[in-house]
């Protein structure tokens, strides 16, 4: 039987494995010092207080006990008919938490809500599951309420199980069908936008325990669990959680690269040469983190604020029976969307200057890190030290052909400073450690550069697709005929309960459509500062990393412990790169 590989679970096994080598590696040195190192090393790639949580919610007896088992392979989960879960289980899935909570809205447990809501509001991803009877007016309603009132829509991917009871079975055919029915109750979401996924839970437990490899195989392929688990790779990866692991993998990269220092032998200069570097090296990276937790302090409030915006407008559409009263009403929320508009942008323009503040501030902070680093005891007296021994070998510049003939470490280390702009007349260690030899991160850069990632034209509304908008109705902003539909509709004189239809889908629009501006202004804040710090601050990293690479490569020995070092840091590396570019490839 072929099954696709949870990609969190991969992420958890390879990263946990690099932490446990690379404790054993330095905890079984023979020095000390190394000893230390391994102390520092985190126990696990996510720490037990911040775990990544998948819940599964939805209707009950609609088998999320079921597809929990199948997924994790767990055979301690209790299935059946009836009401099987009355409490939000906690399942430890290789560390992962996966959360089984009661079904909602049964009305004979109105309590099961309240403790699934709970559960739902510390979730990383959300898996709201319904059987191929689809919604019921409750579900519906508490389904919507997630989606559209608590802005879940975008954390949220939806799954119809029991696909076997369609009298077709789990074929493609059935599935369009669904997906139509589905539109009525999703709108204005698609299927497509919360990732639909088919899938018969009972067949692929089935299929684990089938003894007959042929069947069990063709079990498993009409479950459909094979594309629900590619699904909720792609869910995980919109999601931008591979983000989380690269925290634990950066401090495990300045840690070997600590020890790799601590570990090489010949040339005290060069050691303290690498010192340096590693200095700026932790600068570099610790201004990147606090760029990333500052910029994102500050995106949150105004992400609140659009939302708030909708909910406020929403609660204004309660139309009166009366159609002038009514046409008043249609005014006065045609008028609040228009300067809602207004104000969301102005909330855009605004996070945008203060994102691009904070940026400055941050780098300026670094500017004056580094001069301190450059300007310090130890960097001058290594400087003198260094143009000392230059001259004793006669390099320069002009000389550089004769370096591919020369030998020793002096030579060695003056090719090195000669290729990375050290001018010892100059009297500074130059492009080793000065920022504004550096294309795009020194200060007074920093607003230009900032300002072009960003740009000053963004208008969120213009990725917002307002679907139910009324054309040519001369009133207001596009969008605005929502509520005009209502009017048209109060002129035909529709009964009591038709109206109240509309008016509840309206204000469910209407929120939608705000709390999707604010997905909207989070994602591109968030993916602007990212292309910021990609192009300047990870850029810089690399090229440290690249120097202090050829300075150990120097002074390399035939150390043991060093070769096993230098691996585990390009194992690293490699998965950290692996995780962006997973992040990268869910980007909207």
């Amino acid at each position: 039987m072929v099954c696709t590989k949870f990609e969190m679970l991969e992420w958890i096994d390879q990263g946990n494995q690099i932490l446990r080598r690379a404790r054993s590696t330095l905890s079984s040195a023979s020095s000390e010092k190394m000893q230390q190192f391994a102390e520092r090393i985190p126990a696990t790639i996510l720490p037990s207080d911040d775990p990544v949580v998948l819940v599964f919610a939805g209707q009950y007896s609609a088998g999320k006990s079921t597809i929990i088992k199948a997924l994790t392979g767990r055979k301690d989960i209790a299935t059946g008919a009836g009401i099987t879960t009355e409490k939000a289980d906690t399942y430890d899935w290789d560390g992962l938490q996966v959360v089984d909570t009661p079904g909602v809205h049964t009305e004979l447990r109105p309590d099961h809500d309240e403790i699934t809501y709970r559960a739902i509001a510390d979730a990383d991803l959300l898996v709201f599951v319904v059987t191929n009877e689809l919604f019921d007016s409750h579900l519906a309603r508490h389904f919507r309420k997630l989606a559209i009132e608590q802005d879940k829509a975008h954390e949220m991917m939806l799954v119809v199980n029991k696909m076997r009871r369609c009298a077709k079975g789990n074929s493609p055919e059935v599935q369009d069908v669904i997906r139509e029915d589905l539109q009525r109750v999703l709108a204005p979401f698609t299927p497509d936008d919360l990732r639909a996924s088919f899938i018969d839970a009972e067949t692929a437990c089935e299929s684990k325990v089938e003894t007959d490899p042929a069947l069990a195989k063709l079990l498993w392929r009409k479950s459909g669990m094979e594309e629900f688990t590619q699904t909720l790779n792609g869910f995980v990866r919109s999601k931008g959680l591979a983000g989380r692991y690269t925290t634990t993998l950066y401090n495990l990269d300045q840690i070997l690269q600590e020890a790799l220092a601590g570990e090489s032998t010949g040339d005290q200069d060069v050691h303290a040469l690498e010192e340096l570097l590693l200095q700026r090296r932790r600068a570099l990276s610790e201004t990147k983190a606090r760029i990333e937790r500052a910029v994102s302090d500050e995106i949150q409030p105004v992400v609140s604020k659009v939302r708030h915006e909708g909910r406020k407008i929403a609660d204004m559409i309660n139309m009166s029976a009366d159609p002038k009263e009514a046409n008043r009403e249609l005014e006065e929320v045609n008028q609040e969307l228009e300067a809602a508009q207004e104000r969301v942008q102005r909330y855009t323009e605004q996070l945008g200057q203060s994102v691009q503040q904070i940026i400055s501030t941050h780098m300026t902070d670094l500017d004056q890190r580094v001069e301190f680093i450059a300007n310090s005891e130890v960097a001058k007296e290594l400087l003198l030290r260094l143009a000392h021994r230059i001259k004793e070998v006669g390099i320069s510049p002009e000389m550089m052909t004769n370096l591919k003939m020369a030998s020793g470490m002096s030579s060695k280390l003056g090719e090195f400073l000669v290729r990375h702009s050290f001018r010892p007349e100059a009297d500074a260690l130059g492009g080793l450690f000065k920022l504004n030899q550096y294309s795009g991160t020194a200060t007074h850069e920093t607003v230009k550069t900032v300002g072009q990632i960003f740009g000053k034209s963004f208008k969120p509304w213009e990725s917002v697709k307002w679907t139910r908008a009324v054309a040519n109705t001369g009133r207001g902003l596009a969008f605005a005929g929502i509520v005009l539909t209502i009017f048209l509709q109060i002129k035909e004189d529709v009964d009591a309960a038709q109206l109240e239809r509309h008016l509840r889908e309206s204000r469910s629009e209407v929120r939608a459509k705000f709390n999707e501006a604010s997905h909207v202004i989070e994602t591109h804040f968030n993916q602007a500062t990212g292309a910021y710090i990609a192009s300047t601050l990870t850029k810089e990293i690399e090229t440290v990393d690249k120097q202090l690479a050829e300075l150990r490569d120097m002074q390399r020995t035939q150390s043991e412990l060093f070769d096993k070092l230098q691996m585990l840091l390009k194992d690293t590396r490699s998965m950290i790169r692996d995780l962006h570019a997973m992040g990268s490839e869910g980007q909207p």
